[in-house]
């Protein structure tokens, strides 16, 4: 339980401005604004203060929307809001300057708009479990005024990072950047990208998994990588994870530009199975004088790991 120091405001009526009203009530969650009003209202009794769990019972909801509706009225700059004490408790002040976004009274063709935009941003605010934050808000809008994006589209983008484990609103701008130029503008384009994408990805998920990566965190040379590995090459998840080994074993780390290289010379020895490998790395004893060493094996030569390693990170 929080509780909320409230600055007194000597008001004779609850005081809600036309701008509040025209432009922040419309676009504001039904309990967020059930919130906003009630601080005013014991503002103007002279309360000095009000505890979360209280707003909550009075107005019948979670005691976390309450916090929730409180960040969101911060954010949009009508209240000030700043933590007092270790335990949490907070000071609120109601910012009687209400900054006005456009015309007082927007048009029907606003109404419809904000109407629908609303609708997806609570849709998004309801996965991402928080509420939105001014620049994400203009952000996932921006995504339909630029790109021509359905509502529903923003949505199934936001969805789609957030399976991946990524909330990151400069990882999601890239991804409509990439949906933009793909032309995906609709709901059967965008699902159907996101099936490919799902292919593709479960097995270089394992690879980078098994390297202790993570799929947000690379890089396109590195996706290009892997794309060279499982397409260009044909090699299975197997053989990715055996050069990974060998990395492992050498190395003592999975270095991908020496894994790249142990697929390349298999790739070109053609060599496309675990089986291949291991019988390469155990050759019959070479015949002929005691302690001759038959250099003509492949494997002799290619696991002389120390010259390996020089050879194929290039430190020769």
């Amino acid at each position: 339980m929080t509780t909320l120091m409230l600055k007194q405001e000597n008001y004779a009526f609850v005081p809600l401005s036309a701008t509040f009203v025209d432009e922040y009530m419309p676009a504001a969650r039904g309990e967020y604004v059930k919130v906003y009003i009630m601080l005013v209202r014991y503002m103007q009794t002279g309360e000095i203060g009000v505890t979360t769990s209280f707003l909550s019972d009075t107005l019948g909801l979670l005691e976390t929307d309450v916090l929730k509706a409180l960040e969101y009225w911060h954010q949009k700059g009508l209240i000030s809001m700043k933590t007092i004490d270790a335990a949490g408790n907070l000071s609120i002040q109601l910012n009687s300057q209400i900054e006005s976004k456009g015309p007082a009274v927007p048009s029907a063709k606003t109404e419809t708009a904000q109407e629908y935009s609303d609708g997806m941003l609570m849709e998004i605010e309801s996965m991402m479990g928080r509420p939105l934050s001014t620049r994400e808000m203009d952000t996932f809008l921006s995504f339909k005024s630029e790109y021509s994006f359905p509502g529903e589209v923003v949505m199934l983008l936001v969805q789609h990072c957030l399976n991946r484990g990524v909330s990151d609103l400069r990882y999601m701008e890239k991804v409509a950047i990439n949906w933009h130029s793909l032309g995906i503008n609709t709901v059967a384009l965008a699902q159907s990208n996101i099936r490919k994408h799902e292919d593709k990805w479960s097995n270089y998920r394992k690879v980078l998994t098994y390297l202790g990566m993570k799929e947000a965190e690379i890089m396109k040379p590195q996706e290009d990588l892997l794309d060279k590995w499982f397409n260009t090459y044909s090699f299975s998840t197997e053989m990715i994870l055996k050069a990974c080994d060998i990395s492992f074993n050498n190395l003592g780390k999975g270095e991908l530009k020496y894994i790249d290289a142990i697929l390349r010379s298999w790739n070109e020895e053609n060599i496309k199975t675990p089986e291949e490998v291991d019988s390469r790395k155990k050759p019959p004893k070479a015949k002929g004088k005691p302690g001759r060493k038959d250099t003509s094996d492949f494997t002799e030569r290619e696991y002389d790991y120390s010259e390996l390693e020089k050879k194929l990170l290039g430190r020769e």
